[in-house]
């Protein structure tokens, strides 16, 4: 045998291995997540109404502390989890929207960040 026909059959080798090795992962992750889907159903959201009263927490200790405006903001992220959460119940998690819950996430790190830098 020639490189060149060598080189081409090892490249088919190879190719065939990958498609192989890639369609078995495909297959893995769509049986997989559906597994995970027919077990949340209903409680999807459990996770976020936890984080929710996480936040209601802080938010009490942040308004007993005089700090209003942290207060306010941990009580809104709350909110958008407990929303969030009914929406993950009934599987529409591609209509949970965490635009504005960035923004306060972001918001109040700064405002903790600028805190620590007064000390």
């Amino acid at each position: 045998m020639k490189r060149h026909q060598i080189y081409i059959s090892g490249l088919r080798m190879i190719n065939n291995s990958l498609i192989s090795l890639s369609s078995f992962i495909l297959a893995i992750v769509l049986t997989t997540s559906g597994f995970a889907e027919d077990n949340d159903e209903g409680n999807g959201g459990n996770g976020f109404r936890e984080t929710a009263m996480e936040y209601e927490d802080h938010a009490k200790k942040y308004d007993e502390m005089g700090m209003s405006d942290i207060a306010t903001i941990y009580t809104r992220m709350a909110e958008i989890k407990r929303h969030a959460g009914s929406l993950a119940d009934q599987g529409r998690w591609d209509d949970i929207d965490w635009s504005e819950y960035e923004e306060l996430d972001e918001k109040l790190m700064k405002i903790h960040a600028s805190k620590k830098h007064k000390k």
